[in-house]
C-alpha cells in the first residue's frame, strides 16, 4: 500500500501479509459426502450413493479451472458456497410451488353475500374516502346512517373525506357506500360516477380487500418461491361483459405484479372457456390510463384495452 502525506506530498510504501484460510479440495468434497450420508440416515434417501466423493472433487475441480485456479484449494468463502449448493439437492421444499385450483367448475359468488367493509375514522383525516349517495341515508342500517350523518357534520374532516354522488342513478352500484382506502381508488370511482361513464355501464362493485374474490398466485423473490393471493378491485358490469379492473399505482412494475397479472389472466381465461354467459376481462390500472380506460368504455372498445403499466409489466 502507497501512502502520501499531505501536507509534504512525501510517499512512503508498505507492504502487508493477508492470509487466507484455505481448504484441500478432498477436505471438501468429505464434508459434502458426510452431510449427505447423515441426511441419508435420517430420511432414508441414497444421495451419498449417487454422490461419491470423487464425483463430488470431480465437480469441484472442473469449478475451479473455469476460473482458472490451479491451487486445488478453496477459500472459506467458496467452501460454504460449495457445502449451499450441495445442500440444495436434499431439500424437497425448494420445488417451485405449482396452484392448481381446488375446483373442476366455476361457481357463482353473489354480491349479496359479501360482507361488510370497514375503514378507521382516522384513515379519513388522511387518504381515505366514503362516497354516498341519497339513497345511503334511507337504506343503510341504523348505526351507519348515524355515523355518517355524524361525518357529514365534521368539519374538521378534508374535503376529499366525504364525496357525495349528486345523481343517484349514476351510484350504479348495489352498496349502500363505497370506502375508498387511498388516492387512486378514490380517483377511480370519481370516474366511474361521472354521468358519461354512468350511461355506459350497467352496474360496478368494488370488492374487498381481504374475501369476497380471491386469486392465488406464486412468484419468485430472489431465491425463494412465494405465494400469495389478491382481490381484484373493481368488478363493472357491460351487457355479458365483466371487466376486473386492479388498481396500481404508476410505474408499480415488479415481479410480484408480473405473477399477479399471468395467474389472473390464466384465471379468468379458465372462466370464460367453462362457460358462455358473461365473458370477463381482466386489466391493470394505474391513474396516468384512468381518461384512456372510462374512453374504452364509452366507445366499447374496452376488450382491447390496455393500460400503460400493464404494457410496462409485460414488456419487462
Amino acid at each position: 500500500t502507497e501512502y502520501e502525506t499531505a501536507i509534504t506530498w512525501k510517499r512512503e510504501k508498505r507492504e502487508y501479509s493477508i492470509t487466507h484460510k484455505m481448504c484441500p479440495i478432498k477436505e471438501v468434497a468429505n464434508d459434502v459426502f458426510n452431510r449427505l450420508s447423515v441426511f441419508d440416515s435420517e430420511a432414508g434417501t441414497n444421495y451419498s450413493q449417487e454422490w461419491p466423493r470423487a464425483k463430488i472433487s470431480k465437480i469441484i475441480c472442473q469449478s475451479l479451472e473455469k476460473n482458472e485456479d490451479k491451487t486445488d484449494m478453496l477459500n472459506e468463502e467458496n467452501r460454504q458456497k460449495t457445502l449451499q449448493a450441495f445442500g440444495v439437492i436434499k431439500r424437497k421444499s425448494s420445488i417451485f410451488p405449482r396452484i392448481v385450483p381446488k375446483s373442476k367448475k366455476p361457481y357463482r359468488i353473489s354480491t349479496r353475500k359479501i360482507n361488510k367493509n370497514k375503514l378507521g375514522v382516522g384513515a379519513l383525516h388522511r387518504d381515505g374516502s366514503v362516497f354516498w349517495d341519497e339513497y345511503s341515508l334511507i337504506l343503510g342500517e341504523t348505526a351507519d346512517i348515524k355515523l355518517l350523518k355524524e361525518l357529514e357534520g365534521d368539519e374538521s374532516l378534508p374535503k376529499s373525506a366525504l364525496v357525495k354522488v349528486d345523481n343517484a342513478y349514476n351510484f350504479k352500484t348495489p352498496l349502500n357506500v363505497i370506502l375508498a382506502s387511498y388516492g387512486p381508488e378514490r380517483k377511480f370511482i370519481k370516474g366511474l360516477v361521472t354521468e358519461q361513464t354512468a350511461k355506459s355501464i350497467d352496474a360496478w362493485i368494488k370488492s374487498l380487500d381481504v374475501g369476497f374474490y380471491r386469486i392465488e398466485y406464486s412468484w419468485r423473490k430472489g431465491e425463494h418461491p412465494k405465494q400469495g393471493s389478491f382481490n381484484p378491485d373493481f368488478f363493472i358490469k357491460l351487457g355479458n361483459d365483466i371487466i376486473v379492473v386492479e388498481i396500481k399505482m404508476d410505474d408499480d412494475v415488479s415481479d410480484e405484479n408480473k405473477a399477479k397479472l399471468r395467474y389472473a389472466r390464466d384465471h379468468f381465461g379458465l372462466i370464460n372457456k367453462s362457460q358462455k354467459e358473461q365473458q370477463y376481462y381482466f386489466k391493470f390500472l394505474s391513474p396516468e390510463s384512468y381518461d384512456l380506460f372510462f374512453k374504452s368504455l364509452r366507445e366499447k372498445t374496452y376488450r382491447n384495452f390496455k393500460s400503460e403499466i400493464e404494457a410496462e409489466i409485460e414488456n419487462n
